[in-house]
């Protein structure tokens, strides 16, 4: 396996490529303790290059998450391959781990800025405005960032395609009464059934609403961690 080595400003990406197996978990965790010895506690694993991990490697993995926690930081997945995917499923290990299909993602949750999964629940209603439609199609929030909004349409995606350029319109319940009112565009459509999960990405954003998303999700994540005592279940 070879490991290619970023400093991002204070975070150290690894990007891994090849098999991740008991043959190099050692050669793994002594590049994960020399960028702690360096000063370095936060991480992000960007495994789309690997074809296969054993539970040796997804060990090592454990460690030095615990590793990067217990000095303030943290270590979290980037775009993991199938293989990588469905072998932490497989051991729940997608419950413990912050996974993201981006690095720009995983590099803002560990800035702090990371994206606010809310209840499937959710009663947010997000009108979305199509301009060669006279209704909107309602969907329901499903996750919110600084710059990105997930939504969950019940009946499909109607005209919504990637591509396409849209008005938003939602609120944040028990946080502001005020709609916030943004253009965007949406980036990807994924059916599952008779429903669809969409995200778009915010095209232009007044300040006071850029603020208030981002005030949100930083107080969501200090809530959160309050609720659940920074401490994760150990494995």
């Amino acid at each position: 396996m070879k490991v290619l080595k970023e400093n991002l400003s204070g975070i150290v990406v690894l990007t891994l490529k090849g098999e991740f197996d008991s043959f190099v978990t050692a050669a793994f965790s002594n590049e994960i303790s020399k960028v702690n010895a360096e000063g370095v506690h936060k991480l992000v694993l960007n495994m789309r290059l690997v074809k296969f991990v054993n539970s040796t490697a997804l060990g090592a993995m454990i460690k030095a998450r615990k590793q990067c926690r217990a000095a303030g930081g943290d270590l979290v997945i980037s775009q993991p391959s199938p293989a990588v995917r469905e072998a932490m499923e497989s051991l729940g290990l997608d419950r413990l781990f912050s996974i993201h299909d981006e690095d720009e993602k995983a590099l803002a949750a560990l800035e702090g800025n990371g994206a606010i999964d809310l209840d499937g629940n959710s009663d947010s209603a997000v009108m979305i405005h199509l301009p060669d439609s006279e209704r909107p199609q309602v969907a329901r929030l499903r996750r919110l960032d600084t710059n990105t909004i997930d939504c969950k349409l019940a009946d499909g995606p109607g005209k919504l395609a990637a591509g396409r350029d849209v008005k938003l319109k939602f609120r944040l319940p028990l946080y502001r009464k005020e709609f916030f009112d943004i253009s965007a565009r949406v980036e990807s459509v994924e059916t599952a059934g008779d429903s669809a999960l969409v995200t778009l990405r915010f095209t232009k954003v007044s300040p006071e609403d850029s603020a208030a998303i981002a005030s949100f999700v930083a107080d969501m994540t200090e809530l959160r961690k309050a609720a659940r005592g920074d401490k994760h279940p150990a494995v």
